[in-house]
């Protein structure tokens, strides 16, 4: 490797570095994508509970130990600057709010180790490109890693996805090793615990083995050598395995119901389609209005695909990510629920088969400078369009309950009373740093009928919606709360789907109501007068799916008077959580 190439190096790190940071602050303190509270919830529960055994087994262990071990390498400093063990501001388990999880830097700590797996997925990118077709390809295949889509919109939010892909990176970049490198036993293991580490990171990354075992059984050895190859990888996956995810030997009856579980979801939500995903819009979660990876990305990618098999030298490789990618792809078209996440592990090898012809390019032409300028313009005017988006996009992310707090914080004063609507889920930590007199949290259902009461000053509310439709206010609730209530600010643009266990995310709609008279009546009967004219839908459901716990004693550390009947109840209901 000489200078020119380290420098190459280097720079596409760092631009790939510089396309991925901006999501680490965004939304913050909430999450920015759904997938983030499936990991922090579990890592909470391990946190809280003191324990090694997962809240749950549809996801594989490792993400979930990974964060928590930070947490734990980083708890002495979260001492030293809040003056109280991290383990005391943990937000409740199980979590009545799914989009509460405090504090806030077990997300931030989530987020760096997704990113630094995420760069770490680019140079192994870069890595097996250069093993198998040299420095061109290497360099080229980074550096489209570095900036396609479909890898840097996952890359600094709380997801299994960029940890799966470096695992399997790494398994078939020893693969090659362990076929026809110089130490074969020695990289025979390592492929192997990548696999293992691969499936406790997310089940159909188990799958990577297979191309393992193929390398080996294709090596041009003694039959002899290749059984003592294969052992040693399958022991290796074995122990990394276990070693990750002990709950596999521990308890097998738990994972197998986990699996069940999670496999009956894909099979019931009808979801996406690949392709659509691929070449039109990503995956329906994520805030970018571009493909994953484009019409170009996949030509090239299949050009390399053909390259690859028609020459000798690649063509063993190839054909073991190939197997990979094809059984993959068995696994998953079947379901329903089609998220583009599930073959996202299919994009850094695409991007190595696109560095494979680029190398053939690059021998093909006599100008190499040319060829290299080509290579390095290339990505950039394929995904600079959807890669400015994203980046301005959280840049500018934030959240609707943070802007609430905020004008909260400038206008409510030390003698100000504030009552909150539970469902919007915003975080106790926030609402309890408001300097104000009286602080009250409700599930709507109660909070409609404090409001009655005329005690507080603002009113904190949204438009929230039930499964089966409705919610809204009724209309006498809501001429009596417009006589006596004006509309001093509006954060957000969507209902907050609120029917137990969902994302709010970050836009919903959150209505600050003032007092129109800021003298606090004891009579809670008012004159009913004509209505504000501008609407106000909200719900009526019954709060989370999870029992009170830790956060209750900020709802209820000033608690009201007493409130009389409540005028009517939603009925509530609950919903699966979407795989991550």
């Amino acid at each position: 490797m000489n200078r020119a190439q380290i420098l190459a190096g280097v720079g596409v790190l760092l631009v790939a570095t510089a396309v991925r940071l901006p999501a680490v602050t965004g939304g913050l303190p909430y999450a920015s994508y759904i997938d983030e509270g499936h990991v922090l919830h579990h890592v909470v529960h391990l946190l809280a509970a003191r324990t090694w055994e997962p809240d749950t087994y549809s996801y594989p262990s490792l993400p979930f130990y990974t964060v928590a071990a930070a947490a734990v390498a980083y708890s002495p400093v979260y001492a030293a600057l809040h003056d109280r063990p991290l383990r005391q501001d943990l937000s409740e388990d199980p979590a009545r709010y799914y989009d509460i999880v405090e504090p806030t830097e077990l997300m931030v700590l989530g987020r760096l180790i997704t990113l630094a797996f995420s760069l770490g997925t680019v140079v192994m990118t870069g890595l097996l490109a250069w093993r198998v077709a040299g420095p061109a390809a290497g360099l080229f295949a980074a550096w489209l890693a570095a900036l396609v889509p479909g890898l840097v919109a996952r890359s600094a939010i709380v997801n299994v996805n960029p940890m799966a892909c470096f695992f399997v990176l790494g398994a078939l970049l020893f693969a090659e090793g362990a076929r026809d490198g110089s130490r074969p036993r020695r990289d025979a293991m390592l492929a192997g615990a990548m696999s293992g580490l691969a499936a406790a990171t997310k089940y159909p990354a188990a799958l990577v083995f297979l191309s393992v075992v193929l390398a080996l059984l294709i090596a041009r050895i003694p039959w002899r050598e290749r059984w003592v190859r294969l052992l040693l990888a399958s022991g290796a996956a074995a122990a990394a395995l276990l070693l990750a995810m002990p709950a596999l030997l521990l308890r097998t009856g738990k994972v197998l119901a986990g699996l069940r579980e999670m496999s009956i979801v894909y099979s019931l939500q009808e979801a996406g389609s690949y392709w659509d995903q691929a070449i039109r819009r990503a995956e329906w979660d994520l805030p970018l209005e571009h493909p994953e990876v484009g019409i170009t990305f996949l030509l090239l990618a299949g050009a390399g695909l053909v390259v690859g098999l028609l020459d000798s030298r690649w063509r063993s490789s190839v054909w073991g990510w190939l197997l990979f990618g094809a059984v993959t792809g068995l696994l998953v078209v079947p379901y329903k629920f089609r998220a583009f996440r599930n073959l996202l592990a299919l994009v850094p090898l695409a991007c190595v088969l696109a560095g494979l012809f680029y190398a053939r390019i690059w021998q093909w032409f006599r100008r190499p400078l040319a060829v290299a300028l080509a290579a390095a313009v290339l990505p950039v005017l394929l995904f600079a369009p959807a890669l400015h988006s994203y980046i301005d996009h959280q840049l500018r992310l934030e959240d609707s309950r943070e802007q609430a707090i905020r004008w909260l914080d400038e206008h409510a004063g030390p003698h100000d009373r504030v009552l909150f609507s539970q469902e919007l889920a915003i975080l106790p930590s926030r609402i309890a740093s408001l300097q104000v007199g009286e602080i009250d949290v409700q599930r709507w259902a109660l909070a409609k009928e404090r409001i009655r009461t005329r005690r507080y000053h603002y009113v904190v509310l949204g438009e929230l919606t039930r499964r089966r439709g409705g919610g809204k206010i009724p209309l006498r609730v809501r001429d009596w709360i417009f006589s006596n209530y004006f509309l001093a600010a509006k954060f957000g643009h969507y209902p907050t789907a609120h029917y137990g266990g969902l994302f709010n995310g970050n836009g919903q709609v959150i209505y600050v109501l003032k007092q129109v008279s800021r003298k606090v009546e004891k009579d809670r009967t008012a004159v009913p007068a004509k209505p504000h004219p501008r609407p106000l839908s909200s719900g009526a459901g019954e709060g989370g799916r999870f029992p009170a716990g830790r956060a209750d004693r900020i709802y209820s550390a000033r608690p009201s008077s007493p409130s009389p009947a409540p005028l009517e109840r939603g009925p509530g209901g609950e919903v699966s959580r979407v795989d991550a």
